[in-house]
């Protein structure tokens, strides 16, 4: 078993010649394309895929290989999975090869093998380079070819850095290197992930409207910050893929998680330092200035370089925990200490902060300002409300929604309608909502 570490990038056509350019420029050993020919199995009950798990026969000069991969980690462009690779004789399954303590307990290998059967492939010319890159070895491979399952084809157009041997960070270093001459953006979906939902007519994840993330129970503020932003991450990147396929409705929730992603920081900002984000706000901030110019350009701006730099930071400050190399002991504690306290008392915060807002009269030429400022407290609020049933946070917002619509932009004074009735918020009925921060 290896553990594949590699970052996935998506290509711009237009941009070709220049990567193949910039890779010729680093110290390497080249390896010419060579034509890949995969055929990914599976049950028709998909049940390696409920168990996270991809098997694929990879046929390359008349040998074969069998490849299982497991579950494994996935954070913006970085993929981190365990993979069991076995050579064949020839173009035929034989799980019998593999590990027995792959499989969950139980497992018939022979009824599992007998109900597997060819779902997709994935077909394209691969040519390599291995660079040797500060104190690593990193493998870079351009990958030009199709998804197929049945009649129905995508095109393929992928290069992937896999570490071959020493450090992540030089991994990450060498991603940005390449970012920085624009034509690639993070590629979130694996192969495997493209096969399946071509194979069953899905297309991409459909668009969910932004609810509280599933956070482990117990977990330490550093679980639920790293989360949230891993949730983040990949929201981002899901809306500008519909985006890129001309989704209307993608922009403006582009524009709400790049605030989420704003706010996420500043509830954070007692336990981490802004010196561990300021690079990637600035980054956010030249993003949104140019998705809220007219008619902006979705292929321009999902393929430019602050964008997928922001992204690559990102994913890094959360794979690498890098706001513990800034950190003091104070902010140390507080990141080992309990996310479901931390949120009882930002919660109360900015409920606190929502009904102050509620009650001040406003000029209507500012109205843009409070907008935003109540923009960022239902974020916030819907951040922080994991713990708590999706339904009772909608109940305790749908006032403060419904506020939303009440700007009117032509009249001399605004004043945000408060509840008929006070709400005490459902998060107060916890103990540790009373506690202090600093206690």
């Amino acid at each position: 078993m290896t553990i594949e570490i590699e970052v996935k990038f998506l290509v711009d056509t237009n941009h070709i010649d220049s990567i193949k350019q910039q890779l010729n420029l680093y110290p390497n050993r080249y390896t010419p394309p060579v034509l890949l020919a995969n055929h990914y199995y599976e049950t028709a009950d998909n049940q390696l895929r409920r168990w996270d798990m991809g098997l694929r026969i990879r046929g390359k000069n008349g040998q074969y290989e069998m490849t299982l991969k497991t579950a494994g980690q996935e954070i913006g462009g970085l993929h981190q999975r365990p993979e069991y690779n076995i050579p064949l004789t020839e173009h035929q399954l034989d799980l019998t090869l593999l590990p027995q303590e792959v499989w969950p307990a139980d497992t018939d290998i022979s009824a599992l093998q007998a109900a597997l059967s060819p779902l997709f492939s994935t077909d394209f010319r691969r040519e390599k380079w291995v660079i040797t890159y500060r104190e690593s070895e990193i493998e870079v491979a351009f990958d030009q070819g199709h998804v197929g399952a049945g009649e129905q084809t995508i095109p393929l157009l992928e290069l992937e850095l896999e570490l071959l041997n020493g450090k992540r960070s030089d991994l990450f270093a060498l991603a940005a290197e390449l970012i920085n001459h624009g034509g690639i953006r993070l590629g979130w979906q694996s192969k495997a992930a493209r096969g399946y939902g071509l194979a069953q007519g899905v297309g991409l994840p459909a668009i969910q409207p932004l609810m509280p993330f599933s956070v482990i129970p117990k977990a330490s503020c550093e679980q639920g910050l790293s989360t949230l932003l891993s949730a983040l991450i990949r929201r981002w990147q899901l809306l500008e893929s519909h985006w890129l396929e001309n989704e209307a409705q993608a922009l403006p929730l582009l524009l709400q998680t790049l605030l989420a992603i704003r706010e996420t920081f500043t509830l954070f900002g007692g336990l981490i330092s802004r010196s561990a984000s300021s690079e990637i706000r600035q980054r956010l901030t030249v993003i949104e200035e140019a998705l809220q110019q007219k008619k902006p350009n979705a292929q321009s701006l999902c393929f430019s370089v602050d964008g997928v730099q922001a992204q690559l930071q990102l994913t890094e400050l959360v794979v690498a925990q890098q706001w513990r190399q800034s950190a003091n002991a104070r902010q140390l504690k507080r990141l080992d200490g309990s996310f479901k306290r931390f949120c009882d008392v930002m919660l109360s915060r900015c409920a606190a902060d929502l009904h102050a807002l509620a009650a001040e009269n406003l000029i209507a030429n500012q109205a843009g300002m409070t907008l935003l400022r109540l923009d960022k407290l239902i974020l916030s609020i819907t951040l922080l409300s994991s713990a708590y049933p999706r339904e009772q946070l909608e109940a305790w917002l749908a006032p403060w929604v419904l506020a939303r619509q009440y700007f009117v932009s032509d009249q001399d004074a605004i004043r945000l309608p408060l509840p008929v009735r006070p709400l005490s918020p459902f998060w107060l009925t916890s103990n540790t909502a009373k506690d202090s921060l600093n206690g």
